[in-house]
């Protein structure tokens, strides 16, 4: 069993000046880093800076914790995907810049928190129950936003021979597996986050786009 972390000194706050986030962030990271075996509660307490018995309190058994960050997850993944374009980001544009827009949307949101593409890699490479709850609540979600988007492009002839659901896959799956990648901080100390990476990712894509036309 991994050492556990090394309990933060200070006294823990108290439970009415603990925010919800930040155990959801804390557990979040955790799970990313560690897998679920691996992330016990005693873990996530340590890296929250509370009580263990305040997680069990307001999320009660890990998978239960677990479950609320998949859920955090896909509420601001599908609201981002959501989003409606500024007039300016839309005005004359083909379907094929609307899929741009959608990339470039989900490429700003992983790389905001690596945490989380590392996450769902990690627990869709199981084919287990977790499996199973993180398509229904922030895959098949996701996909349902943007699965238009891709069949608007196909029907106005951008996208040939493309299967929509397979393009889903594919986008997203690398665009998780890039931000993800711990190599990637050999850049600088904010590698995900600068507007050189992130530039470079949604001009590789555009490029991807415009050769498929």
């Amino acid at each position: 069993m991994p050492n556990e972390p090394t309990k933060r000194r200070g006294r823990p706050p108290k439970a009415e000046e603990v925010k919800p986030d930040a155990i959801l962030q804390a557990a979040l990271k955790c799970f990313a880093t560690h897998g679920f075996e691996g992330a016990s509660l005693r873990r996530i307490a340590t890296s929250a800076n509370v009580d263990v018995a305040l997680i069990a309190h307001r999320h009660g058994a890990k998978l239960d914790l677990w479950k609320a960050v998949v859920d955090d997850i896909a509420r601001k993944f599908v609201l981002e995907l959501s989003r409606t374009p500024s007039h300016a980001e839309v005005a004359g544009a083909t379907s094929i810049d609307r899929l741009q827009l959608a990339i470039n949307q989900m490429i700003d949101f992983s790389a905001q928190s690596p945490e989380m593409a590392m996450f769902v890699i990690k627990e869709i490479a199981q084919r287990d129950e977790r499996f199973h709850y993180v398509y229904e609540r922030l895959i098949r979600p996701a996909q349902d936003v943007l699965l238009p988007t891709v069949e608007w492009a196909i029907a106005d002839g951008f996208l040939k021979n493309v299967d929509p659901e397979l393009f889903f896959y594919n986008v997203t799956g690398a665009i998780a597996l890039t931000v993800s990648m711990p190599s990637l901080v050999r850049f600088d100390g904010d590698a995900l986050s600068s507007e050189h990476f992130l530039l470079g990712m949604k001009v590789l894509w555009r490029s991807l786009l415009q050769q498929a036309i």
